[in-house]
């Protein structure tokens, strides 16, 4: 078995598939910061600058989590009678089949995020394309709102393509304070790569 992921055939790896919230976020915070940033006049610059030095303090961190997991994610290779799962390119364990397990989230999970982001979405841009109709002069308002019902109209349709696409597995994780396994995406194409 090897140690490192380099040495496995790329046909072998079944490597996790990840949603886009962060990056999501990420630039609605990133378009949030660049709007305060550019709006600021009279005395409440200082407040404006704040804001947009938080906001671009947060869009910055959730993109740079974005890149990071994109370029570490987990890693599934089937070897002989065992799942050998690779973290951050090495081997992290071994684990028999019936250790992975699949897991759906309930469809309640699926309603408790999926209503408010669809109303949200809807409220968001019905108020930002009635205001683009008005045609009225604060359009970098307008903007802002049209961005954040966008950027809850993509969060939701990543949570609905994750949650409906793809297969869920639970994978032990060892040696974390924090979490005793981790979900792991993969499309369901690959599952017989896995599971023979």
């Amino acid at each position: 078995m090897e140690k490192e992921l380099a040495y496995v055939p790329e046909r072998r790896r079944v490597a996790e598939t990840l949603g886009f919230q962060p990056g999501i976020w990420g630039a609605f915070f990133l378009i949030a910061a660049c709007f305060f940033l550019f709006t600021g006049k009279g005395p409440t610059d200082d407040v404006l600058w704040m804001i947009a030095g938080c906001a671009a303090a947060l869009g910055l961190a959730l993109t740079g989590y974005e890149a990071w997991r994109r370029r570490n994610r987990t890693v599934l290779v089937r070897e002989g009678d065992h799942i050998a799962v690779y973290r951050k390119g090495t081997l992290d364990l071994t684990l028999a089949p019936e250790e992975v397990t699949e897991e759906k989230p309930g469809i309640f999970v699926m309603l408790r995020i999926g209503i408010p982001l669809g109303m949200a979405a809807a409220i968001f841009l019905g108020v930002a394309i009635t205001e683009i109709l008005r045609d009225k002069t604060g359009i970098g308002e307008t903007l802002l709102i049209l961005s954040l019902g966008l950027a809850c109209a993509a969060s939701l349709a990543s949570a609905a393509w994750i949650r409906f696409r793809y297969r869920h597995l639970q994978v032990r994780i060892e040696g974390s304070r924090w979490l005793a396994e981790e979900t792991v995406l993969v499309h369901p194409s690959r599952m017989k790569d896995l599971f023979q």
